[in-house]
């Protein structure tokens, strides 16, 4: 006879992507966090402040603006000490293959159309990276809590004109609760819905964090030592000001265990997801930020 659990905890997931075929590596990234933990004095005085505008968040304005960087210390900070109760999948994707393979089909939404006509056409390739992606994510912040719980969770989605036109809000909902009565897990989706950017801390936290990631898997080369002037003459100010703060976050103790043990996958139009320590991404970026670590 099946038991019921001993208790039953609320989740909140928040999601965002970064990149694209064009500007790779193109991610989408999925942020845990107990609604005990974003429902705290803490994490409610950030949403306040940001839907009061007293800060401001944006990873890839930040060319080093000193209100903007403050602003995404004082949220990165509040995060790592809270840091440990979360939960962040990442999945790399690239679909290229996949396009090629959609072709064959012939089906109306491979060919090429104007940008009019794809907005009433379905992409069935784009319909899967943004359905099926972002379910491997969030399945995989849900499975595995345990007999003895059971997991109910709301799923916030920054809002984007192609999200709705995917509806990705009624897809993603069905699908993770067919598959958790199909593989017998202990987990509901109880919401999923879009809200504007600026109303929720948890969304903009995901920003912050992917574009982090970003930076991290790139691990582009930056000459340390120069000044601004001629960062901006080489067209990598923003560049090197993001490796700079990334750094000094890193040094946070809690916030460079959190990254550690982000779970990061790569999926390159395969039949499975092919999963890397993101530790050995996160090690080489500061081994080559080394003199930043030294200098701060």
């Amino acid at each position: 006879m099946l038991q019921k659990p001993l208790r039953t905890e609320e989740m909140n997931i928040f999601f965002d992507e970064s990149g694209d075929d064009s500007n790779r590596p193109a991610t989408m990234g999925g942020l845990l966090v107990p609604d005990s933990v974003y429902s705290s004095p803490a994490f409610q005085e950030l949403t306040r402040m940001l839907q009061n505008k007293d800060i401001s968040l944006h990873w890839t304005k930040y060319t080093g603006q000193k209100f903007l960087g403050e602003n995404i210390r004082q949220v990165m900070f509040t995060f790592s000490k809270y840091a440990r109760y979360s939960r962040m999948n990442i999945i790399s994707y690239n679909r290229n293959i996949l396009d090629q393979r959609y072709k064959f089909s012939n089906d109306h939404g491979a060919r090429k159309l104007s940008k009019k006509e794809k907005k009433h056409v379905l992409d069935y390739a784009t319909l899967m990276v943004y359905t099926k992606i972002p379910e491997r994510i969030f399945y995989g912040l849900l499975r595995h809590y345990g007999k003895d719980l059971y997991i109910k969770t709301k799923i916030f989605i920054e809002k984007e004109g192609k999200y709705k036109k995917y509806e990705l809000e009624r897809r993603l909902t069905e699908n993770l609760n067919t598959q958790s009565l199909y593989r017998a897990e202990q987990y509901w989706v109880d919401d999923c819905k879009m809200e504007t950017k600026g109303k929720m801390i948890g969304i903009e936290l995901v920003d912050l964090l992917l574009g982090i990631i970003r930076l991290i898997l790139s691990n582009q080369n930056v000459q340390h030592g120069l000044t601004d002037e001629e960062y901006k003459n080489r067209g990598i100010l923003s560049l090197s000001k993001k490796h700079k703060l990334a750094i000094e976050l890193m040094k946070i103790p809690e916030f460079y265990t959190f990254l550690s043990n982000i779970s990061y996958y790569e999926w390159d139009s395969n039949k499975s997801l092919s999963e890397v320590p993101f530790k050995d991404y996160l090690d080489l970026f500061m081994a080559s930020n080394y003199e930043y670590l030294d200098n701060q």
